[in-house]
């Protein structure tokens, strides 16, 4: 009605990601987070910033905006990852010194330094800021504790919406881009 349409340009998904779903674009053996977003939603380039392993839990980002998902992913970003972990084995102070010194694997692969904060005897908040291979599991069996349960609650500035359903989804509200556009390399919206 010759009045300008203003919008995005790209696509901005928050998924609550369960247990049991692949972080992959296509699996022919497993169900994968793009099954979980409706036809009607889905974008060509769509895809999921990050992994997250097949039993964790939580926040995915969704997008076909390839310069953010790249910003968000590289090291000299220091994006920091947060998880809610519960450990068969009971948690120590100890434990939140180790996790603070920088843990190292077997075969002498190092981590960055991480945050520890621990909620009770088993459960426990994690911080940081890479995303090795199973990093978070390995992190706590090095200090001779096993994951039980791994949720992931935020990523940089985007925090899991609590009120979203597991397997639900959600396009980002224009508050939750505005705490996102330190990392976007041109305007948006």
């Amino acid at each position: 009605e010759g009045a300008p349409i203003s919008g995005f340009s790209h696509q901005y998904v928050m998924l609550n990601k369960p247990a049991g779903v692949v972080t992959a674009l296509t699996d022919a053996t497993c169900k994968t987070v793009l099954d979980l977003i409706n036809d009607r939603d889905k974008t060509e380039g769509l895809y999921p910033v990050g992994r997250l392993d097949r039993d964790t839990e939580g926040l995915l980002l969704l997008t076909d905006n390839g310069q953010l998902g790249y910003q968000l992913l590289i090291p000299e970003k220091k994006v920091t990852k947060v998880y809610e972990v519960t450990t068969k084995e009971p948690l120590e102070t100890t434990d939140i010194a180790a996790f603070a010194a920088g843990i190292v694997f077997i075969g002498g692969e190092m981590c960055k330094p991480a945050q520890l904060e621990i909620v009770d005897a088993h459960r426990a908040r994690l911080s940081l800021s890479e995303g090795k291979f199973h990093q978070v599991k390995k992190m706590f069996l090095s200090v001779g504790k096993k994951v039980i349960h791994l949720k992931r609650i935020a990523m940089g500035p985007l925090e899991l919406d609590e009120s979203l359903p597991l397997g639900s989804y959600r396009f980002l509200t224009q508050q939750e881009l505005q705490l996102l556009k330190p990392y976007f390399t041109y305007k948006e919206g």
